[in-house]
């Protein structure tokens, strides 16, 4: 059973070749929960990163800071392994380059057991966003909604908030290691009766993205496949 407190939140930030942004977000991320007075933990979760980014995360760890290894390479295989160690029922998901800020997390969201946030891009704005990823994202999430039917927007946005007394059952559900993680996430939790809540955010494109929209097609098509017998 995971800590419960009525302001407390574990960040998860799943890392691969950080480098240059690791220090910035983490110690952003320590300010804003400083800020508000929240007992937090911030899990650094390093996944095969083959640069300085588990050297320079060491070096920030500290009684709020850990850091930790997937060996497993995926997001959603670091994103289970952070869930797997988070001590608060609170979690916040983000992406290692702030592209989606902290600042959008509403603290009074805190405790609203079983319930998901969920960062939408087509509801708020991006900023920087190529055209072609643009329509490859419209045309992956109608797909989405078609297949899974759910009315969520932007299942793929790396703003996620988790509020929950079953973190462990979550956890357990979630198999899917690759981009289309993020809706094995929101199926996971609809699946256990969870309210799912989608808010406006404002995204700012990182052009140094890990996800390539050249090859990964062929694999989220295979994972949808994949998700829609589980589900």
């Amino acid at each position: 059973m995971k800590k419960v407190d009525l302001e407390n939140l574990t960040v998860i930030i799943p890392c691969f070749n950080e480098e240059e942004v690791i220090e910035n977000t983490v110690n952003r991320i320590k300010y804003w929960c400083e800020f508000r007075g929240l007992d937090y933990q911030l899990i650094i979760v390093n996944n095969q990163s083959s640069d300085n980014t588990e050297k320079i995360a060491k070096q920030l760890t500290d009684n709020d800071v850990i850091l930790i290894n997937q060996h497993k390479k995926g997001k959603g295989h670091a994103v289970k392994k952070g869930l797997i160690k988070s001590k608060f029922n609170n979690v916040l998901i983000l992406d290692a380059d702030l592209s989606t800020d902290i600042n959008h997390l509403n603290i009074d969201w805190l405790n609203n057991n079983n319930s998901i946030v969920i960062g939408s891009r087509p509801l708020g704005s991006e900023v920087d966003t190529p055209l072609i990823r643009r329509i490859y994202g419209k045309v992956l999430n109608y797909l989405i909604r078609l297949i899974f039917q759910i009315e969520i927007k932007d299942t793929q946005c790396g703003f996620k908030f988790l509020s929950t007394n079953k973190l462990d059952e979550i956890i357990e559900r979630l198999e899917f290691g690759g981009f289309i993680y993020d809706l094995d996430l929101i199926l996971a939790c609809k699946d256990l009766g969870f309210e799912l809540i989608e808010i406006p955010v404002k995204y700012k494109f990182n052009k140094n993205s890990s996800v390539n929209i050249l090859l990964d097609p062929l694999l989220v098509f295979k994972d949808l496949i994949r998700l829609r017998i589980k589900y």
